[in-house]
């Protein structure tokens, strides 16, 4: 049963912070004589100029109003059908595989290059075809690959400019041309960086200004601009700021701060093509969201409480655009589908218990629109896809796939 939401107040959801970001002097980005620097006040100007920021429009699907839930950059679609495919991975021997899906059928699957356990990997969309790509980056030698995949074929292998090991990478758009390019950061140093790509050229690179490796960045968009922006939490003290970045400028504000047992994630609740926070706290299991208007906290309320134990993640049961959330026990293989209208739970729904071996992941398997939820038992192999209406599920059993493969 859920608790009752607790009344949002400045000790619970935090106060504004005045205290400032503890950002220093830009440096060289490691292994690229290229890069050029650029202030967070626009003091400096880089190789990127403020015309290549021309805001692309943002383009809602027809079967999803939201983006979010139709990019190839996010969800893995290879062949651009708008149905999510799978992407299978052996930890232990580096094969790679891929299924295409189309419903609760895989209409096709291939085994890929094997890649050594020293190489991981992130999906993108790097030429703008709404195809799933591939970037493979060794994690001891700094190397890096891009794969621009047709399907299930390999239709390019390209090797782009080492960055050292210590360095690590989020997938962003920095010039809103629907392409995928690079954020870099140094958790060792606090140095970070910029690549906007074209395809798999790095078409301009810069150096962002160092920020205390106490704080981790995720890449946002917080201003409806189409240009990925960059949300900083500070592990150690619970503050919380945003740096918003237009051409060569970013202008970085305080958030309220949250205590450090508060962990965010990120979703679009409002349908207003602005992130929103999801905060959820692993001590206490309190929840709470933050509407945000660019650097703003438009509003902010506490959601239902659940227990310790619960983690989420963000879909759109009712293909609606709004962020809708898969709420999973891993320890009891509970499940519960929220169905969201900004701050509010619409609809709170339990779903089928499992055995704690299966690990959920969200798909459109059939591309309507609406998230499905796709089941892997890890202890055996078995596999099973949940297509979704509302919160409402219509279970289909799929092959079983050797369980030293993991999929997301």
């Amino acid at each position: 049963m859920l608790e009752s939401p607790n009344t949002p107040n400045s000790s619970a959801l935090g106060a504004r912070d005045s205290s400032p970001l503890n950002i220093q002097n830009a440096d060289t980005f490691e292994n690229n004589g290229d890069l050029k620097t650029f202030s967070l006040n626009g003091s400096s100007q880089s190789s990127l100029d403020g015309d290549d920021f021309s805001g692309a429009a943002i383009t809602p699907s027809l079967k999803n109003p939201n983006p979010i839930f139709t990019s190839a950059a996010i969800y893995t679609d290879f062949n651009a059908d708008g149905k999510n495919d799978k992407l299978w991975r052996n930890s232990q021997t580096g094969e790679t595989a891929v299924w295409l899906m189309d419903g609760t059928n895989v209409a096709s699957g291939a085994f890929l290059k094997t890649m050594s356990a020293d190489w991981d990997f992130k999906i993108a969309d790097f030429n703008g075809d709404n195809k799933t790509d591939i970037i493979w980056r060794n994690t001891q030698t700094g190397n890096n690959e891009i794969w621009l995949m047709d399907g299930t074929t390999v239709a390019s292998e390209t090797s782009v400019t080492n960055v050292g090991s210590d360095w690590t990478f989020s997938i962003a758009d920095f010039n809103a041309d629907r392409k995928t390019d690079f954020f870099w950061r140094n958790q060792t140093t606090g140095e970070n960086a910029v690549w906007v790509m074209d395809g798999t050229q790095i078409i301009a690179a810069s150096s962002l200004q160092t920020v205390d490796a106490n704080w981790t960045a995720n890449v946002v968009d917080f201003n409806r601009d189409g240009k990925t922006d960059i949300f900083w939490r500070n592990q150690t003290t619970g503050e919380n700021a945003v740096s918003l970045i237009e051409g060569t400028n970013a202008t970085t504000t305080a958030l309220p701060t949250l205590g450090t047992d508060w962990e965010a994630s990120f979703g679009d609740f409002n349908l207003d093509y602005q992130t929103d926070i999801l905060w959820n706290n692993k001590t206490t299991g309190e929840n709470a969201v933050w509407l945000m208007n660019g650097s703003n906290v438009a509003s902010q309320a506490a959601l239902p409480t659940l227990g310790a134990g619960w983690t989420s993640q963000i879909g759109d049961f009712d293909g609606n655009g709004t962020t809708d959330l898969l709420w999973y026990n891993q320890q009891t293989g509970e499940s519960k589908a929220w169905l969201m209208n900004g701050t509010t739970v619409t609809s709170d729904t339990a779903l089928p218990t499992q055995s704690a071996a299966w690990t959920p992941s969200i798909s459109d398997v059939d591309g309507d629109g609406k998230t499905d939820i796709f089941f892997r038992n890890y202890q055996t192999g078995e596999n099973k896809v949940w297509q979704m209406n509302g919160s409402t599920p219509t279970e289909t059993a799929l092959p079983t796939f050797d369980k030293g493969w993991y999929t997301f």
